[in-house]
């Protein structure tokens, strides 16, 4: 029986200006040709798989797709080629419109976006349940009732960039919330680095004396109880928004989250690599829209190498070695109790370092999205209109300035003071206040320092630090973030020497 991947269906977009990949199941023996308008290519199926390369088009469409073996037909119908991304990471790219900050202006107009999106399916394991939704996947079209729940972040992003490049905008949504970088790569590539191998020794020994039956078993029953006690929170909050976390967790009980390790529990590790991004390889497409990281923040060292273990993972099986990955750095946040941690200060600098290290990526710098003790920041506008300016420099080459935030380049201290200087500040930086800026003397100990700008250089210094040899700002979890490009972009958080 002819097949198509599921990702494949009416309204669907395919990737403008380069060579587009169909594949599916078939007859082995058989040859299977693929057409849309003049392209055509063939590919004979073996071991029950066939996959086609059909030729770079430019945008356009509506066009019809026809997919044969000769005996059976497959039929795709407003077929456009245009601009494909994909929204990858977890909650923060998750939330969809509908609870974003104030959605209705774009919800009311989002039948002219000219953005079509498609749902990858969220199940942790290849049930029924999951072939059935699977199958009843598609491409939607931006019509209120569906894009309420899109990605909000991925939708203003596609707003943006359709209107600027005149093409339909093609998003595919695949994150999760909760979920670990880890959870995004194949078991193969965790364990080839050391960080990878400590998440699968973590899920080992949370499985040591459990059989799978056993494991899949507790798993259902957290659920179970997740389920009711999310109920319980919604409940809570809708009496009283102004509720503490601490107050909640009294009345609703242990949050238990993220449940135990499980072969049906979908953030164990490579476990979304196995159900969502192993059914849409190799489509073809634009680039990778990535936000996520919180949940790595109990292995922050670790993470450097974990989000570059996933870019190559992802570029290998999309069959795009160049593959643009576009990152959003996590903002400010802190729980009440951990304002002073440093673990999100430790990811923030490990994407940056990938940003730095790593061809074909961009940063969206966005400390100043973040809203203390919620880490589910509701307004989206912002961190899609950064996503969009990286794209604009790193993708289409559109645009240079004003698009990337200041990041640290060198440090140089002398007659009590320590001069900073940035990249990206063409038009020079500009304070918004006096907090978050410290310095250290040799003895290692770190005070706040006082800060001054003189047009592209941040000059730092204080009376408790003589001789300062080192500076950082915003090294915690969560503050007043304070030094800005005159264009608006917040510099990125940095340190000058490791602690």
């Amino acid at each position: 029986m002819l097949k198509t991947a599921p990702i494949f269906t009416d309204h669907m977009v395919i990737q403008r200006e380069k060579p587009f990949r169909i594949w599916g199941t078939g007859e082995d023996g058989t040859e299977v040709s693929a057409q849309i308008g003049s392209l055509k290519g063939v590919s004979e199926v073996v071991n029950g798989k066939w996959e086609i390369v059909l030729p770079a088009m430019p945008a356009g469409g509506a066009y019809t797709l026809k997919v044969t073996d000769g005996t059976e037909t497959l039929t795709f119908s407003d077929i456009v080629s245009g601009e494909v991304w994909l929204c990858g990471g977890q909650s923060n790219m998750e939330l969809v419109m509908i609870n974003s900050d104030n959605p209705e202006p774009a919800l009311n107009t989002c039948r002219e976006s000219n953005v079509r999106l498609y749902h990858v399916g969220k199940r942790g394991v290849f049930d029924e349940q999951f072939f059935e939704e699977e199958q009843n996947s598609c491409w939607q079209l931006p019509e209120r009732d569906t894009c309420q729940y899109w990605t909000a972040i991925g939708y203003y992003f596609g707003e943006r960039l359709a209107k600027k490049l005149g093409v339909t905008v093609g998003l595919i949504e695949c994150n999760y919330g909760g979920s670990s970088a880890s959870a995004w790569i194949s078991e193969k590539m965790l364990r080839s680095t050391e960080v990878g191998q400590s998440y699968l020794d973590d899920y080992s020994k949370g499985m040591e004396g459990l059989t799978d039956e056993e494991a899949c078993q507790a798993y259902q029953e957290y659920c179970d109880y997740h389920n009711r006690w999310q109920e319980r929170v919604a409940q809570c909050y809708n009496e009283n928004p102004d509720i503490s976390w601490d107050e909640v967790l009294e009345k609703c009980g242990e949050n238990r989250y993220p449940g135990p390790y499980a072969p049906n529990n979908p953030l164990r590790p490579h476990g979304l690599y196995d159900t969502m991004i192993t059914r849409i390889t190799p489509y073809t497409m634009r680039g990778v829209l990535y936000y996520q990281g919180e949940s790595d923040e109990h292995r922050p060292e670790g993470y450097e190498m974990l989000l570059s273990s996933l870019i190559h993972q992802w570029r290998t099986d999309f069959k795009d070695e160049t593959l643009p990955f576009l990152l959003v750095q996590l903002p400010m946040f802190s729980y009440e109790d951990r304002q002073k941690g440093t673990e999100w200060a430790l990811i923030r600098e490990a994407q940056e370092k990938v940003y730095q290290n790593v061809r074909h990526t961009g940063l969206a710098v966005i400390p100043d999205c973040g809203e203390y003790n919620e880490i589910h920041p509701k307004e989206k506008r912002i961190p899609a209109k950064r996503l969009y300016l990286q794209a604009l420099k790193e993708v289409y080459h559109l645009q240079e300035n004003g698009t990337t935030a200041p990041m640290f380049r060198d440090a140089v201290a002398g007659n009590g003071t320590i001069h900073i200087h940035f990249d990206n500040v063409e038009n020079g930086l500009e304070l918004h206040g006096t907090s978050g800026f410290e310095v250290c003397g040799t003895d290692g100990e770190w005070y706040p320092a006082h800060p001054k700008v003189n047009r592209h250089t941040l000059i730092l210094s204080s009376e408790k630090v003589p001789h300062p040899v080192g500076a950082r700002y915003l090294w915690y979890n969560y503050g007043e973030v304070t030094l800005f490009e005159r264009n608006g972009l917040p510099a990125s958080p940095f340190r000058t020497v490791s602690d």
